[in-house]
């Protein structure tokens, strides 16, 4: 239960941000490694989880750096790095695929956690 005992319809964008990276785990390409040049700094997964966030939220590059500084203690990517990546390396096809996943599992989290257990004592007796 949110705040004066209302049900929260809405994940919290920590709540998202967690979901986002633990897909992007699962079907994000191995950062590519003992390659000539500059190595990655942050994985695929992290860019890939970020852009999900982005994307789910509706928000410009800038946004989603300011709201990751809130969220994130982890070091992240800057808006210029996210908006290089999603030019060069990400696939739109599998970015939609992963938002109409994303929303099927926190409805569904959310659903599970708004469910009232079993046999619940009446609130006024």
């Amino acid at each position: 239960m949110g705040k004066r005992g209302f049900l929260r319809r809405e994940a919290s964008p920590k709540e998202v941000l967690e979901h986002c990276l633990r897909l992007a785990r699962e079907v994000a390409p191995p950062t590519p490694k003992g390659k000539r040049g500059r190595p990655w700094r942050y994985s695929h997964a992290l860019y890939l989880a970020l852009l999900l966030f982005r994307a789910f939220f509706h928000l410009t590059y800038r946004k989603t750096e300011a709201l990751l500084q809130d969220l994130m203690e982890a070091p992240f990517p800057s808006h210029q790095s996210l908006a290089r990546y999603a030019v060069q390396h990400l696939d739109p096809q599998l970015l939609e695929a992963l938002l109409e996943r994303l929303s099927r599992e926190l409805e569904a989290h959310l659903s599970s956690r708004d469910s009232p257990e079993e046999d619940p004592a009446p609130p006024f007796t």
